[in-house]
């Protein structure tokens, strides 16, 4: 076991490590502070090195395929950027104090820890589980929509940030790019991994046919070892019994609840050994899953002869009676008619009435209104009865002054509206004016794109307008360059001519750099 010597050291010139959070097998994890983070470049980093000699010296193929799955797993992370998705800084080979030859990427820190440390400590509530499987799902949706298949999805590979409000999934070393090409590797942790690529999946009795069919590896993979990670959520414990078999049961802890048959339902389906019989998709998966947790739906109304679903207002206890519904109904209401009215009036004895307000009455009104004694007329009953009064002065009074207002509202608008249009009419005129007589001094203004530069010193090209984005190529001093694109102080060029020869061949000619180390040619 020969582990990398780069405590109290520098990487990269800018990465200063500062202590060991692990190691894997084939891998060390440090905590390191970027020493050229600028803006809202995160300061503290994590560095994945890449270690063949932690289980001693490997053969020349185990060798190859650690650093091809290395490469695949920066693929992958650019591939499939997302939130709910680690996200890569950087990468690159160095030398450890030691002198030996490493490759390393650059990760986002996330403090808060792995959904295994969180749930194991005690089982996550139904509702918190739900709102972190939401976001794992969103985050594998976006990955098999861009190629990417995790295939070692687990609680362990869930990791949370430091507020424990959003979970990022990790870990894409053994992630599979372009799924319908090449051979299947069998790869993942047994207890979460899909029978298809399960490392310790048993062979059984040879069978012609499937030599006939080649191996594939789909969506579903992920979704079975989601289905496994979701058991984990929910009881606090992995599913080793049900290592290379689906999900019967759940424990005494959780099968109780009004949800665990609906759920057992979606996760035995999802962990199906034959992959075709699963969930194909994981957006299929959170359906089914995010229905079976939703509460049952409640009747408002008791179909007849049931029994309420709720205590009715007034119970204290379980020994008290409801109070009985009536026998029957109250008629539904209807609106009325004449012949209803004249009904109504009759069966009452009183005629229906109106309030009209006319005014103060004049004495002589009130007059034959103290003495009248006569019964209505006919034209005074079909007034009180269908509500229609006889025009007054003051109706006709109200009327017209309605209208004079309306009028008024109408002008003040028409005023309004006029007077903004002269404003934004004089300020097109002004901004017209001035770009007529700023036209020159405007187009005096000569762009660097497209002219040819020499640089004043040696200048790394990177593959962004940032001191934070990685090293992509280098142009050295005298080299001639020709401006492509720009971005405040930062240029992107294209070496023309390399003022020396270049150190590494492959390296790019094509990158951005800061403007400030660049004279005209």
């Amino acid at each position: 076991m020969s582990e990398l010597k780069l405590q109290q050291c520098r990487l990269d010139g800018r990465y200063d490590i500062l202590e060991c959070l692990g190691r894997g097998s084939y891998s060390e994890v440090y905590i390191a502070r970027d020493t050229a983070a600028a803006g809202s470049a995160p300061e503290t980093v994590v560095i994945k090195a890449l270690n063949a000699f932690l289980q001693g010296a490997p053969d020349t193929e185990l060798e190859r395929t650690l650093v091809e799955n290395f490469r695949n797993e920066a693929v992958a992370l650019d591939r499939a950027r997302h939130p709910n998705i680690i996200n890569r800084l950087g990468h690159g080979t160095a030398l450890d104090l030691a002198g030996t030859v490493f490759h390393y990427l650059v990760l986002e820190y996330l403090p808060g820890g792995d959904m295994a440390s969180l749930c194991r400590r005690q089982p996550l509530p139904l509702d918190r589980a739900i709102f972190y499987l939401e976001q794992v799902c969103a985050g594998l949706t976006h990955a098999h929509s861009r190629g990417v298949i995790h295939r070692d999805v687990k609680p362990q590979n869930l990791l949370l940030t430091a507020d424990r409000r959003i979970v990022k999934i990790a870990d894409f070393g053994v992630a599979k790019i372009e799924p319908t090409e090449g051979g299947m590797t069998r790869v993942g942790t047994e207890v979460y991994a899909a029978p298809e690529h399960n490392p310790l999946a048993q062979t059984g009795a040879l069978d012609i046919q499937a030599l006939r069919v080649a191996p594939s590896l789909s969506p579903a993979a992920d979704v079975y070892s989601l289905a496994k990670t979701t058991y984990m959520l929910l009881t606090g414990e992995a599913p080793r019994q049900f290592s290379h078999h689906s999900i019967k049961d759940l424990p005494p802890l959780i099968s109780h609840e009004p949800w665990s048959p609906f759920v057992l339902r979606v996760l035995n389906r999802a962990t199906q050994t034959d992959a075709a019989k699963r969930y194909q998709t994981v957006r299929e998966f959170w359906d089914e899953l995010h229905d079976a947790v939703m509460p049952a739906t409640q009747l408002l109304k008791p179909r007849s002869g049931d029994q309420p679903p709720h205590p009715l207002p007034g119970k204290s206890n379980g020994t008290e009676q409801a109070a009985p519904l009536p026998a029957t109904r109250p008629a539904p209401f209807e609106p009325p008619s004449r012949l209803a009215a004249s009904t109504t009036a009759q069966r009452v004895g009183e005629r229906p009435r109106i309030v009209v307000h006319v005014g103060n009455p004049s004495p002589a009104m009130q007059h034959t209104a103290r003495n009248s004694k006569q019964p209505p007329t006919q034209a005074q009953t079909e007034i009180a009865t269908y509500g229609t009064a006889p025009e007054t002065p003051s109706s006709r009074f109200s009327s017209t002054h309605r209208v004079r207002r309306w009028f008024i509202t109408g002008l003040i608008a028409v005023l309004v509206l006029s007077t903004f249009a002269m404003v934004l009419l004089r300020w097109h005129n002004y901004v017209r004016g001035l770009r007529r007589g700023g036209a020159t001094a405007t187009t005096s203004v000569a762009s660097p794109v497209g002219r040819t530069y020499l640089t004043t010193t040696d200048v790394k090209l990177r593959n962004g307008p940032a001191a934070s984005t990685a090293e992509i190529g280098r142009a050295e001093v005298g080299s001639q360059v020709r401006v492509i694109a720009t971005k405040n102080a930062w240029w992107e060029v294209k070496v023309l001519k390399h003022g020396r020869a270049k150190e590494n061949p492959t390296s790019a000619d094509q990158g951005w750099l800061n403007s400030t180390f660049l004279k005209p040619e």
